[in-house]
């Protein structure tokens, strides 16, 4: 049987890893939110250049 060695990590280590990961998170959800609106304007002006062509 084979043991690998674990990797210690520091207090300081996984906090830095945990606020990394949340900021990722805060920024896809910033730029989902950036781009949904976005794209909301879009189709508005979609659907009212097909109003005024029918």
């Amino acid at each position: 049987m084979t043991t690998t060695p674990k990797r210690c990590y520091s207090v300081e280590d996984f906090s830095d890893l945990i606020n990394s990961s949340l900021q990722k998170l805060e920024r896809r959800k910033e730029a989902q939110q950036h781009y949904g609106s976005l794209l909301a304007v879009l189709r508005q002006q979609v659907d009212s250049y097909r109003q005024r062509r029918a």
